[in-house]
């Protein structure tokens, strides 16, 4: 006979059951019924149009720092004030990850509706930058409307992603991420080569409608996973049971509790803030810094590129070694790698070493660029699931303080200091990024045992952090 504690038979092979799954610690899982069957379309397709999109979009924030130096040939500004439209666009990007998640789970924002109106606007975003010269319009423009229209696509596209995806969230997270930073790539060297400014409207025109066609295809249809789905066809409990590197996350944490456990998620704040300091600083500086150390515009281009290229790969292979290395170990050791790499460049660009430029700025692209994959991963092992999206939007946040670091340091330090010390910048960049890795190796998940204790006469939890 059938005890009543007794968990359910594994799944069914058919798609369109739906089944209620409790593995060994008490986590519920819906099983089913299949992607095709509630979307009409498989996983498959549903990932590649939110890759599609993201990638439309990711070119507003890495291509803009090659773009610098024809923007103020055509627009009469100079290297600092060019940066200051990226600069109110990653704080945009960055900051409104709360909002449209709650947006989101109020049922205000689908998530193929936010995509499409996200591509919209970063169209809007590169038409003003090209066509309307006043720095207060691009800064309203590109740096408004393009953050929030980035905003929108890249976090509307990793929500999309980490829902149909619950079997491999790191690996497809990391792919959100790594198609972010690729989609620019092959356009890159002309962008760095530099445009006349008499070509500069039709280019940004022409870029404008590539995003507006790829972000409607990308999200036309797309809608969001049910609560707790797992894919029919394999079994929750199973995977439950394989931790590989990291253990499965013990319990639900909400944003109040994940605060007060143990101090994972201040630091995680700290971590994401540091890191993308240190990235988005190379990546708003090192094409000016290049140009005025002499180096040839090839050279420029190319170490623009693999800088992108690397940020790009570097999220998508940090998911899969996380999955066999551990995701605190895989970031502490990139981050780490990361910090030399800047400290590399700091010596290449003032002396000349133009071949060295390439596998220094490909390194540093990488380990930067992993961060926000990896932490969005250990957020979901620290804290759990079911509030991982509120979680994360209130880590991702933090970009926008490392936007105002990286590329609000990046702006003052082409203003006010002089050419001869403005390789330094990679350097205190490199420190960033050190400091980001020592605070990565204090992380510890919470343990999944709490000590309770009655305050005026109201009994409260606190949850503990592992041991070193």
């Amino acid at each position: 006979m059938r005890s009543r504690h007794q968990t359910h038979d594994p799944p069914p092979p058919s798609p369109t059951q739906r089944w209620e799954v409790r593995d060994w610690r008490g986590r519920s899982y819906a099983v089913g019924p299949s992607a095709r069957t509630l979307t009409g379309w498989p996983r498959s397709v549903v990932l590649a149009r939110a890759l599609t999109a993201a990638a439309a979009v990711g070119g507003l924030q890495f291509g803009y720092g090659a773009a610098v130096p024809s923007l103020t040939a055509a627009h009469g500004w100079s290297p600092a004030m060019a940066l200051t439209p990226f600069l109110v666009w990653t704080l945009t990007q960055g900051a409104c990850a709360p909002a449209l998640h709650r947006l989101r789970v109020r049922g205000v924002l689908r998530v193929g509706p936010a995509i499409q109106a996200g591509a919209l606007l970063c169209a809007a975003a590169l038409v003003a930058l090209g066509l309307l010269p006043g720095l207060l319009t691009a800064v309203l423009g590109y740096g408004v409307l393009g953050g929030l229209g980035a905003g929108l696509v890249y976090h509307s596209c990793s929500a999309l992603v980490d829902g149909w995806f619950p079997d491999r969230r790191t690996v497809r997270s990391g792919a959100v991420g790594g198609a972010f930073a690729l989609g620019w790539v092959p356009l890159l060297p002309a962008v760095a080569v530099g445009v006349p400014p008499s070509a500069l409207p039709a280019s940004c025109a022409a870029l404008a409608l590539l995003v507006l066609v790829l972000g409607l295809a990308g999200g036309v249809g797309q809608r969001s996973a049910p609560p707790r789905w797992w894919p029919p066809g394999s079994d929750p409990r199973t995977a439950a049971l394989l931790a590989g590197a990291d253990p499965p996350w013990a319990a639900n944490l909400t944003p109040a509790q994940a605060w007060a456990a143990g101090g994972s998620l201040p630091i995680l704040h700290l971590v994401v803030a540091l890191s993308g300091a240190s990235g988005l600083f190379v990546l708003a500086a090192l094409p000016t810094l290049l140009l005025e150390s002499g180096h040839p515009t090839a050279s420029v281009a190319l170490a623009v590129t693999v800088f992108a290229a690397g940020s790009g790969l570097g999220r998508l292979a940090a998911g899969t070694a996380a999955e066999r290395t551990g995701r605190r170990r895989v970031l502490t050791a990139l981050l780490g790698v990361g910090a030399l790499a800047q400290v590399g460049l700091a010596v290449a660009v003032p002396t000349g070493q133009t071949a060295a430029l390439v596998p220094l700025a490909l390194v540093a692209g990488a380990c930067t660029g992993s961060c926000y994959p990896l932490t969005r991963a250990i957020t979901e092992g620290h804290f759990g699931p079911r509030w991982t999206a509120d979680i994360h939007g209130l880590v991702y946040s933090s970009k926008a303080v490392g936007g105002l670091l990286g590329v609000g340091g990046a702006a003052l330090f082409l203003a006010l200091a002089p050419a001869s010390v403005w390789p330094l910048g990679l350097a205190a960049s490199g420190a960033s990024c050190a400091a980001a890795t020592a605070l990565a190796a204090l992380l510890r998940r919470p343990l999944p045992v709490r000590t309770t204790q009655k305050t005026n006469g109201v009994w409260t939890a606190t949850w503990r952090r592992a041991p070193m």
